[in-house]
């Protein structure tokens, strides 16, 4: 009976460790490229790309298809919108008072949001600390091209 089990057992076992052993064979789509791995406290340790003093920006990826920026909110980015793309936005830490269109809500860590291009947005950090969230904006956001409809907060020197 011992034996029987022993012999079941390698008959069981030598297919299961030999498919651990070789890789799975490849799709006929699928392709040999680099990916991309960024932690939070590497993108922080450059230079924000935008310092609006209200809120700091550094890129994570950017493309002619799509910009993801990390933003740190400590302050009320007033109410503007983007006639040039659509962001998408999810919340990391902190909680943000979010307006898109007609709709006010507090979000938190680990809220989704989309804004449709050309849709009025405003984003007003709620208690203590700061706030962060990233946002993929597909095609890139041009900041130049932000029409704020209420007054444009004022860039720090950098």
């Amino acid at each position: 009976m011992n034996r029987l089990l022993l012999v079941v057992g390698v008959i069981v076992l030598i297919p299961l460790l030999s498919a651990l052993a070789d890789p799975p064979p490849k799709h006929p789509k699928e392709v040999e490229a680099e990916g991309l791995f960024v932690s939070r406290s590497e993108v922080m340790k450059a230079d924000p790309v935008a310092d609006l003093g209200v809120a700091r920006y550094w890129a994570v990826e950017k493309s002619k298809e799509v910009w993801s920026l990390l933003v740190e909110v400590n302050g009320t980015i007033p109410l503007h919108f983007h006639p040039d793309g659509v962001h998408r936005m999810y919340i990391l830490e902190g909680k943000l008072r979010c307006t898109v269109g007609k709709e006010t809500m507090v979000m938190g860590p680990g809220d989704y949001m989309l804004i449709p291009r050309g849709v009025r947005h405003k984003f007003e950090k709620v208690g203590e600390g700061k706030a962060y969230f990233v946002t993929v904006d597909t095609p890139p956001i041009n900041p130049a091209n932000n029409v704020w409809l209420e007054p444009a907060p004022k860039k720090n020197a950098g």
